[in-house]
């Protein structure tokens, strides 16, 4: 039975009036981000204490396709110390894989999965895929009248699930980016007049944020970066051109950081063009990434030597860099998705909530799954100048407070980072076989 109610934020939302008691599935989906284990170490730790209700606390090996597979595994088989060493954990230590569910016979499959393992709670941790498959199967279990409490934590670098001021993962990437882009600056600076242009691209198909953290790295003029392409804002490239001369003349250098899903004024990916030979301009091509693109384009139209980097993956999960103040709230919301099941709340995500800006401080709350998984968050056109080319003040006020703080990571004898590892054994199945 289902009841209506309000949260302390006035939020209207449905809880079952009594609880279920049964097995706890987590399950991490989505791209790795550098505190996702902290959200469920956090989660772990609250379910433990209610061990009347929570029966049993499984992990899917390989998020959503080890629901499909029935690869389960019990956390209570594994090492202790390794799973307190969870918080300084990369990556996602449950495993992941890019799996989204297709079709009506996965969501099925999922359920009766979910049915012959007696679980009543689940708990995913990650992107909006991720959100919008825990909607899925929520709704189908209600269908098929298995009672399942369903809450999930979001957990993505990109930062671009809507409903929640920021996302847990964002804030230690931001770092990681500011600080390369930095030292790449000063890279770039060394070597007079053998690569003056360094073009960055930065993940991000849709959304700029990644790519604006790159400019918090500039304090003044002679910092890079110097320019900023966010996807959010088309490229004029005659204008991008003249704007790199211009740096070239005033510093003798020009760092550039685009985002991967940059386009021109006619829409087009930048990332699939390509130089034709004896033209001018871009024309239709193979894709080479944008900051290729741009680097063909600058030595072609400008006529100096230009380096490019790709960091790819590697700003995910970076736990050198990784924000304390992201690892906590990463395990706030970790706690907290625990604390609402409890409560009979499902159906929802945790969201973090800014309360104020100076001094920071952040609480959580709830969004609709359903609104979370359909939703995105996109760079807003004021966190970024009036000529669209560098991060204005308001972005600096929104990201900085993310970025801070210390984690320390215990380091072996060889001067290496000690990273657990889990064992994710296998308990035994109870369905057929499935396949895709």
């Amino acid at each position: 039975m289902r009841i209506s109610t309000r949260n302390g934020m006035g939020e209207r939302f449905m809880v079952k009036s009594s609880m279920p008691a049964g097995a706890v599935l987590f399950a991490q989906s989505g791209t790795p981000t550098t505190v996702a284990n902290a959200a469920l170490l956090a989660a772990l730790t609250e379910a433990k204490r209610k061990a009347k209700v929570f029966h049993r606390l499984l992990g899917a090996r390989n998020g959503l396709l080890g629901i499909l597979q029935e690869e389960l595994f019990d956390f209570a088989k594994e090492d202790p110390k390794a799973l307190e060493a969870l918080e300084i954990c990369p990556a996602l230590a449950a495993g992941s894989c890019p799996y989204p569910l297709r079709t009506e016979a996965d969501l099925a499959r999922a359920v009766e999965v979910f049915q012959a393992h007696n679980i009543r709670y689940f708990f995913p941790i990650g992107n909006r895929d991720a959100m919008n498959a825990a909607d899925r199967i929520g709704r189908l279990a209600e269908q098929k009248g298995h009672e399942l409490v369903v809450m999930g934590i979001p957990a993505t670098a990109e930062n671009n699930l809507a409903f929640t001021d920021h996302c847990p993962g964002f804030g230690s990437a931001a770092r990681y980016n500011a600080t390369t882009i930095m030292e790449a600056s000063r890279d770039t600076e060394s070597l007079y007049t053998a690569e003056a242009v360094t073009v960055q691209e930065i993940p991000g198909r849709e959304a700029g944020w990644l790519t604006a953290s790159c400019g918090l790295a500039r304090r003044n003029e002679e910092d890079g970066p110097h320019l900023l392409l966010v996807p959010e804002l088309p490229v004029n490239l005659n204008k991008f051109a003249d704007l790199v001369r211009d740096g070239l003349k005033r510093l003798g250098r020009c760092v550039v950081v685009v985002g991967e899903g940059a386009v021109d004024e006619s829409g087009r990916f930048l990332s699939e063009q390509a130089l034709e030979p004896g033209r001018d301009v871009a024309g239709p091509g193979p894709s080479e990434g944008a900051a290729e693109f741009l680097g063909h384009f600058i030595e072609r139209e400008v006529g100096v030597k230009t380096r490019r980097n790709k960091p790819g993956s590697l700003l995910r999960s970076a736990m050198h860099w990784a924000s304390r103040t992201d690892l906590d709230e990463a395990a706030k919301a970790g706690q907290m998705a625990v604390k609402h099941a409890l409560q009979g709340s499902t159906g929802f995500m945790v969201t973090l909530v800014r309360k104020s800006g100076r001094p920071y401080k952040c609480d959580t709350g709830l969004a609709k799954l359903s609104e979370a998984a359909s939703g995105e968050s996109r760079l807003p056109r004021h966190f970024m100048n009036e000529a669209g080319t560098h991060i204005a003040d308001p972005f600096r006020e929104y990201c900085l407070p993310l970025i801070k703080g210390d984690v320390t990571i215990p380091l072996g004898k060889d001067g290496l980072p000690l990273y657990p590892r889990l064992q994710r054994k296998l308990i035994p199945r109870k369905c057929g076989e499935w396949k895709r």
